[in-house]
């Protein structure tokens, strides 16, 4: 085998490192190498007598802007043993809690210390993405892994996710193992849903909202409106929570019949209306109409760094017109999943908006993302969703 080649970093990178992150970007990588794509690399940082350190053993991807993603702060030659308890560590803390839902992120990529692999378990389907070029090239060995661990029925690949387009990797769906014929029912919090591994948004199921979805039952009352609603999870938690009517809306009739078919399963009577989520707030708005409790979980607004200007004024426009339709003391649920839209300047937002709403509102409980989708202290960029619910007096 041959040897592991040695990649130098600045001063600044190993600063960064050595502070809690897990990323070296391109400017940072000091060293011609003889490494190529995908390859486990140790990292090395110079110091001033001439001398090198070790700071740990990282994935290599010369084609990203992220070059180096750290596995490990140890040297290490990581083989299938390795990898093999490395997931199996990460699925032993969610099944702590994970109770009885049947859907759950088992890998959550760099906070479970395996960059660029996510795996999320679907009641027995299993749906995998390796977003860089490392874990890209380990793929072969991780579905080996995963089914010795899980027996599922079957794996499936959603590496249609423009990350990996950065990578220099082609975006590729499809069953990798056993078979699959549509969606995979799953419960959640007690109700019964409706997942799509092979179509669906992300890997089938927004399950970063799992929790809080759960948890804005207890907050249902009378008329309730869940917008950007996907498949209704909020709306439909709601209405179990004994809300007297919910309305759910989305653009994408496909999502509307996937909620339609979620309460049929449940017993669970909502309406559903496809439309423009700006244009709909604003109607309601104009005809007065008012509501008891309003969902907003709107997609990434902010898809990067110079984006948050413009992502500002559309959360800013849904939330301002989801405050001037709420009765008084009414309840917002109000997320926001854009990394780069940080806690602050969301909630500066949330402040703008009530500001012009001319409502005061109460800040009830400040939520993120679920324990299966745990943040890493010193990383930053694996804590993404903000969810605020908020009283509207």
């Amino acid at each position: 085998m041959a040897p592991i080649p040695e990649i130098e970093i600045t001063q600044r990178a190993a600063r960064r490192i050595r502070a809690g992150h897990v990323w070296v970007y391109r400017s940072d990588v000091k060293n011609k190498h003889r490494a190529t794509a995908g390859d486990v690399v140790h990292v090395i940082v110079r110091h001033r007598s001439g001398g090198t350190n070790l700071l740990g053993t990282a994935f290599f991807s010369p084609q990203s802007l992220i070059t180096l993603r750290f596995i490990t702060r140890d040297r290490v030659e990581p083989d299938a043993d390795f990898w093999r308890a490395r997931i199996q560590r990460a699925c032993d803390l969610r099944s702590e809690w994970i109770g009885g839902d049947t859907a759950v992120r088992l890998v959550f990529a760099e906070a479970d210390e395996l960059p660029g692999l996510i795996v999320d378990r679907y009641d027995d389907v299993l749906v995998m993405q390796t977003l860089c070029a490392g874990s890209d090239r380990l793929k072969d060995l991780f579905v080996d892994l995963l089914k010795d661990l899980f027996s599922p029925r079957a794996i499936v690949e959603r590496n249609d996710s423009s990350t990996r387009k950065l990578e220099g990797l082609d975006e590729a769906t499809g069953v990798l193992f056993g078979k699959l014929d549509g969606p995979v029912e799953i419960e959640e919090g007690g109700l019964r849903m409706l997942a799509d591994p092979l179509a669906g948004q992300k890997t089938g199921y927004y399950l970063d909202q799992r929790e809080n979805r759960v948890r804005s039952e207890s907050y249902a009352r009378g008329r309730c409106l869940d917008v950007f609603c996907y498949q209704g999870g909020f709306g439909l938690h709601l209405k179990k929570g004994g809300a007297r009517e919910v309305t759910l809306v989305d653009q994408s009739r496909r999502a509307l019949e996937a909620a339609e078919a979620a309460s049929r399963l449940n017993k669970l009577e909502v309406r559903t209306q496809v439309a423009n989520a700006f244009d709909f707030l604003k109607s309601r708005q104009a005809e007065k109409e008012r509501y008891d409790v309003v969902v907003l979980d709107p997609p990434a607004f902010a898809k990067n760094r110079d984006s948050v200007s413009r992502a500002m004024r559309g959360y800013k426009e849904i939330n301002l017109r989801g405050m001037r339709i709420l009765n008084a003391g009414g309840i917002l649920i109000s997320s926001s999943c854009s990394y780069h839209m940080r806690p602050e300047h969301f909630e500066a937002v949330l402040l703008d908006a009530a500001r012009d709403a001319g409502r005061v509102v109460q800040v009830l409980e400040r939520r993120s993302q679920p324990r299966d989708h745990p943040e890493r202290l010193g990383f930053p960029e694996s804590r993404y969703l903000k969810c605020y619910i908020l009283r509207v007096l």
